[in-house]
């Protein structure tokens, strides 16, 4: 039996050139789990690059909490998508979500109260997405340079220099320079060489592809309903150590009346600094924003006016 292999390199980091490879034919690199394939549009040619990852990640959160005849309300370590997303065992058997609800964001609230010594666990399931965002990877040739200083703008092929800050290679008459040394890449559209260098002959910039990841779980819409005018009741918390700060997109609705507001927020890890800015409603405020952090989440807290709020959120989060 005979083994295709297809052109392969297991060097980090090493990309194929155009010249490389065919139209239609596909390149693997073995070491960093990266396809590339060449592409043309309009007699431009370039590299592409695909690089895999899950298209989805959950993290399971687990509460256990014991039955005394009274408690409904048992606050979970985390606020649930809907209750579809909770699965809550009485002495090992699964309730069905007409058996309890969700209240206040992160509070399990039973219908009938867990008898004494009852067994209680819940296990919140959170699903984080992630997306693929591919840049390609592209060459810039300039050639029949004279003491060039620098390049910049269109190259030999009409391609306007572009690359990620970081995410470039250049070579001179085939000699790969040194970045902050030979030259200085600083601003995506030009290559400056440094002191008195100067270049005759060709200059080749690379513009290394690059995957990047859309962390859905910083783009988050929670929805809330709290059915208290209880201070500063949780209406979002994401964990400290791995998002640095947050803006808030807030819509909070009453009956007849809404409120919208907007929150941005950072943390030291252990206080919570914030502001608040672009609030409008129809007819009066419907509640107070907060933050705080406990337990290594920060907390997005809620105090409504009336018994009876909506809160919807849209939270966008920079990592730390």
């Amino acid at each position: 039996m005979s083994t295709i292999k297809l052109r392969r390199s297991g060097v980090a980091g090493k990309t194929p050139t155009i010249a490389q490879l065919d139209l239609g034919e596909i390149a693997l690199n073995t070491y960093d789990g990266r396809l590339y394939i060449k592409k043309d549009v309009g007699g431009t040619q370039s590299i592409v690059t695909f690089s895999g990852s899950p298209a989805s990640e959950s993290t399971v959160y687990l509460f256990t909490a014991t039955g005394d005849n009274s408690t409904v309300d048992f606050v979970l370590p985390t606020i649930p998508v809907s209750e579809q997303n909770v699965f809550a065992y009485l002495n090992g058997v699964l309730q069905h979500t007409s058996e309890f609800s969700l209240v206040n964001g992160n509070t399990l609230r039973f219908t009938s109260a867990p008898l004494s010594a009852d067994d209680i666990e819940v296990r919140v399931v959170a699903t984080e997405a992630s997306s693929i965002v591919v840049r390609d990877y592209q060459q810039y040739v300039y050639s029949g340079l004279s003491a060039a200083t620098q390049v910049t703008g269109a190259d030999d092929n009409s391609l306007t220099l572009a690359y990620d800050i970081g995410k470039v290679e250049v070579y001179a008459n085939g000699v790969r320079l040194v970045d902050g040394s030979d030259y200085a890449a600083t601003n995506g559209t030009s290559i400056v060489f440094q002191g008195s260098q100067t270049i005759t002959g060709t200059v080749e910039v690379v513009s290394l592809s690059r995957a990047s990841f859309a962390d859905h779980d910083s783009l988050k819409p929670v929805s809330t309903s709290f059915t208290a005018t209880t201070a500063n009741q949780v209406a979002d918390t994401f964990p400290a150590q791995s998002y640095r700060t947050a803006k808030y997109l807030v819509q909070m609705t009453s009956g007849s009346n809404f409120h919208a507001t907007e929150v941005l927020l950072i943390h030291d890890g252990t206080t919570v600094y914030m502001t608040e800015f672009g609030t409008i409603f129809s007819n009066a405020s419907l509640g107070t924003i907060d933050g705080d952090i406990n337990s290594g989440s920060v907390r997005l807290l809620v105090t409504p006016a009336n018994v009876s709020t909506q809160v919807k959120i849209q939270r966008l989060t920079v990592g730390v």
